[in-house]
């Protein structure tokens, strides 16, 4: 009886950790988000408004997941969605972070 009690706290920390893995690193942030920064950086920038079809474009890029490689762009869209300036918009969407 108290191996099973051991097993199952083990099992339950485990499934913990996975649950905290997923949506602390590989839950990506929203797509609106991510492009509500990179508008409000250009129009920062330019003072210009993104269009309505590119922002429409942004956020169908930005929701729709990788078939592989879902860390990074995960780490992208956060790159993204934090930058402050258009250089460090450039940067997260062109090199593999």
């Amino acid at each position: 009886m108290k191996a099973l009690k051991i097993i199952g706290v083990i099992l339950g920390t485990i499934g913990l950790a996975i649950g905290v893995f997923y949506f602390g690193w590989l839950s990506p942030p929203s797509a609106e988000a991510v492009c509500e920064n990179v508008s409000r950086v250009m129009k920062q920038e330019t003072g210009v408004e993104l269009p309505a079809s590119e922002r429409g474009t942004c956020v169908r890029r930005a929701s729709t997941p990788p078939e592989f490689g879902r860390a990074v762009w995960v780490k992208q869209l956060k790159c993204m969605r934090d930058a402050k300036s258009s250089r460090e918009v450039d940067s997260c969407s062109r090199r593999r972070l």
